[in-house]
């Protein structure tokens, strides 16, 4: 019921989330948080929204814990504090759904408390700080200031107010004086027709009997309802008072004074027990309360810096109780062999336990009265003016007396048992205490003869090493738990899965139909897709050929255009530079600079040209000395060979320009005695003749002999 009303809340303004009643309860604890954190921040923009994934549990629980606490959240009285923020910074959804129930229906009001809190509440600060001087002036000026918000805020709120009161009086103003007109209009209407009436003062005598009649007739019932209250009080008295009275009959009509001295002795015990025990202690504490609140308002605490006095005082209080008690402790420690001590020990632990007890008991008396109170008055509602007779005979509490008689013995047995038992509870809880206090003895003993043989430790890892092997039997108990709770949730989640697919056949036969029409869709989709696709293909190709012409016509629309401003700027200069060669002086200069180049020019031409006839005249020539020569050298090639194997030496490879591996220049330079190789020449041989060179024409070397 919880989660409908806050998803219900949550779906209408200001915060409009599309949220389910499924989707709610499945949010695991971060994404509760999280709500809560968006939550908050639409209705305070000062609360920031942050993303809890990013930030610490504790800084989360801290700042959630202030904002709730500026717009004056209860917390369950099931929780104390610590509990309470342990609980919201785990993300605990009972939690999380008690704060979203009590914030999602009333986001205006608490959005006006947190707009309020935030400028009234002080910044946090670390308590060392809060006793400096410059913080308390701080803190004054702060106090100061709110107090001006305060009045500013109420003024606002008075305006504003006003402004609405002063719209919605002037719409009833307006309402009223329609009415008015109404009235006016029909009262005309009724004079007109009264007047017609013959006898008008005798109907208007008695209408105005009538209303007088009617207006006693209300105040009649009025005092009728207060009557019939007194009268159920009465009733109620005398109810009370009849129940004693027979009471007291049925005590005097058995004749046994045993009895009615016993009653009136429990009466007397109930009130003696309440004026000696209940009333005073309920005296005391009143009367500390109000000597508290006495001293609050003498002490003059008007101020913040007052509070803080106090709570040091009350801090340093703590400090030296703790100081006492720990000084106590360490007393009780020493005096632990002391006989005497033991006893008194014991003596106090039995008187407080007694006490304990007392005050149990006390309190079940309390209780068993209040009931005993509740069942006469049960009974005297029921036996009133005799009506009970025919509820409850005499034969049947007759009946009830014989059971409950009978049914004595053993509830007198049984409590019999009962307080056996808590005399045994007593003694062993005693004799656990003497044995705790013997098993300290005996492990400081054990721990000092540890410390003397040098193992000090051993019985702590004993004690440690028993502890460990209880826990880990604890632990497989655990587990053995654990995997039997896994199977019984298997089966059930196997039960479940078979369950909903009983449920979901028919949804998955519709679903498979709608698979089949989802494919003829999706096959009828393919189809307009792909002639769509197509059809945009052609566009865009033809759009992308249309793109690649416009860009190679601006490409050529530009190339021309600066061919254009090139050709115009040499246009322009050449334009200038005939001016400057066809007009002045420097054309003068220019025109004899030229002729001169001219002529030059015609000479080097002229010498050329002769050139080139001596060197078309002389070319045949040339080529037929160089074919000579060539031949020439063949000859004396074979002769150096032959005369090279008549005289018994290897003929070498011929290379260019010598005879056999010799150099012209080596034969030219011989002795006419001495043949290619420097050997004297054969007697039959003549001197070689004596070669010279030219060059020709081409620049090429020719040696002639």
């Amino acid at each position: 019921m919880d989660l409908h009303y806050i998803v219900d809340k949550l779906k209408a303004p200001p915060f409009s989330y599309n949220l389910t009643l499924l989707g709610l309860s499945e949010k695991s604890s971060s994404e509760l948080l999280q709500l809560v954190t968006d939550v908050f921040a639409k209705i305070s923009p000062k609360h920031q929204n942050i993303d809890v994934e990013n930030e610490e549990p504790d800084q989360t629980a801290d700042r959630l814990m202030s904002f709730l606490k500026i717009v004056k959240y209860k917390p369950p009285t099931s929780f104390d504090p610590a509990t309470f923020r342990a609980l919201l910074s785990a993300g605990d959804k009972d939690v999380i759904y008690g704060i979203l129930k009590w914030v999602v229906p009333q986001p205006q009001v608490l959005e006006k408390r947190a707009f309020v809190g935030y400028y009234l509440s002080f910044p946090d600060m670390p308590d060392e700080f809060n006793y400096d001087a410059d913080i308390m002036e701080l803190k004054e000026e702060i106090k100061s200031l709110q107090q001006d918000f305060i009045e500013v805020h109420k003024a606002n709120d008075s305006v504003k107010s006003l402004n609405k009161d002063t719209q919605a009086v002037k719409a009833k103003i307006k309402s009223l004086e329609e009415e008015k007109e109404r009235l006016s209009e029909k009262v005309e209407r009724a004079k007109s027709q009264v007047d017609k009436v013959p006898d008008k003062q005798t109907y208007m005598d008695v209408c105005t009997a009538l209303r007088k009649q009617q207006d006693e007739e209300v105040n009649l019932s009025t005092q009728l309802q207060t009557q019939k209250q007194l009268q159920e009080k009465a009733e109620g008295s005398y109810h009370k008072v009849n129940a004693r009275l027979r009471e007291l009959q049925s005590s005097y009509q058995e004749g046994s004074a045993a009895k009615l001295l016993d009653t009136l002795k429990e009466d007397v015990n109930n009130l003696r027990f309440q004026v000696n025990e209940r009333y005073p202690k309920e005296l005391e504490k009143r009367q500390k309360r109000a000597q508290a609140l006495q001293e609050a308002f003498t002490n003059g605490v008007n101020t913040e810096m007052d509070l803080q006095r106090l709570q040091g005082q009350a801090n340093t209080l703590h400090t030296q109780i703790q100081e006492i008690q720990e000084r106590r402790a360490a007393a009780d420690r020493q005096r632990q062999g002391d006989k005497s001590f033991l006893q008194l020990r014991q003596a106090q632990q039995m008187a407080q336990m007694v006490a304990r007890k007392k005050e149990e008991l006390n309190t079940k008396l309390e209780r068993l009265q209040e009931k005993k109170a509740n069942l006469t008055s049960q009974f005297e509602k029921l036996t009133a003016d005799g009506s009970g007779a025919a509820i409850v005979s005499e034969e049947e509490w007759r009946q009830k007396y014989e059971a409950m008689k009978a049914a004595l013995p053993q509830y007198k047995k049984m409590k019999k048992e009962l307080g056996d038992i808590e005399a045994e509870v007593f003694v062993l809880a005693y004799t656990e205490e003497l044995l705790q206090q013997q098993d300290q003895t005996l492990s400081s003993m054990i721990k000092q003869i540890e410390r003397k043989q040098g193992i000090a430790g051993f019985a702590d890892v004993a004690n440690n090493l028993e502890k460990v092997s209880e826990q880990k039997s604890a632990i497989d108990e655990v587990k053995g738990m654990t995997l039997a709770e896994i199977s019984r949730t298997v089966e059930e989640i196997n039960a479940s899965i078979n369950d909903r697919k009983v449920r979901l056949a028919p949804q998955i036969k519709r679903l498979r139909q709608v698979r089949q029409q989802f494919a003829e869709l999706e096959a009828e989709h393919n189809n307009a897709k792909q002639g769509y696709d197509a059809a945009m293909s052609q566009y865009e190709s033809r759009v992308s050929s249309l793109e690649g012409e416009v860009m190679a016509l601006k490409g050529e629309l530009m190339e021309n255009e600066s061919k254009f401003h090139l050709l115009h700027c040499q246009l322009n200069i050449t334009d200038q530079n005939i001016k400057k060669v066809s007009s002045g002086p420097t054309a003068e200069r220019l025109k004899d600079k030229y002729q001169q180049k001219l002529a030059e020019s015609e000479d080097q031409v002229r010498v050329l040209k002769d050139k080139q006839k001596e060197i078309k005249e002389t070319h045949t020539t040339g080529l037929s000395q160089i074919d000579m020569m060539n031949d020439l050298i063949k000859l004396l090639q074979i002769k150096l060979e032959v005369q090279k194997r008549e005289m018994g030496i290897a003929v070498a490879p011929s290379g260019g320009g010598g005879f056999g591996g010799v150099d012209l220049s080596t034969l030219a330079a011989a002795p006419p005695s001495m043949g290619a190789m420097g050997q004297p020449m054969r007697s039959g041989m003549g001197a070689m003749p004596q070669p010279h060179s030219f060059d020709t024409p081409s620049g090429a070397n020719v040696m002639v002999l």
